[in-house]
């Protein structure tokens, strides 16, 4: 299977500007203050494109890359805000323990509500949990992929 031309990568050094993307909600607390440290786009990237069969588009624009595994998005990272943001997929039930116990950690931004989250890259979450999010939506995605796919890509 080719992978699809995947078009750039996206440019790490690149300050959006604010406003273009979903707005920090101030009265759930999701102010946009850093706090600690901030997880870069590169490093996102670095994460996504090492695990296996991951192709990445921007089929929204340049303002976001999208991850996929098997065709199926598991990340759409956000360019286009400040703070930078990423959409995963996620468990339905530990998505609300998520939203409930991170202030940055949002309802899915243009995805199903119910089966994603977005988290805001605003400093209130360590790197590596943002990160063990991304990897377990990659594996929840390969997993819902019909088992023809998932054989093919084995193969």
């Amino acid at each position: 299977m080719t992978a699809p031309d995947p078009g750039p990568a996206p440019d790490p050094g690149s300050t959006p500007g604010p406003g273009s993307g979903p707005a920090p909600d101030a009265a759930a607390g999701t102010d946009p203050a850093p706090e600690g440290p901030v997880l870069p786009s590169d490093v996102v990237h670095a994460h996504c494109m090492a695990m296996p069969h991951v192709t990445y588009d921007n089929v929204f624009g340049p303002q976001t890359t999208c991850y996929r595994v098997g065709g199926k998005i598991f990340l759409m990272l956000g360019h286009d805000a400040d703070p930078q943001y990423a959409t995963f997929s996620y468990d339905p039930e530990e998505s609300l323990v998520l939203r409930a116990t991170y202030p940055s950690v949002v309802p899915g931004y243009y995805s199903n509500k119910r089966l994603s989250n977005t988290v805001y890259f605003d400093g209130r979450i360590e790197p590596e949990q943002t990160l063990d999010w991304i990897s377990e939506s990659y594996a929840i995605v390969f997993a819902k992929l019909p088992r023809k796919v998932r054989d093919q890509l084995h193969a």
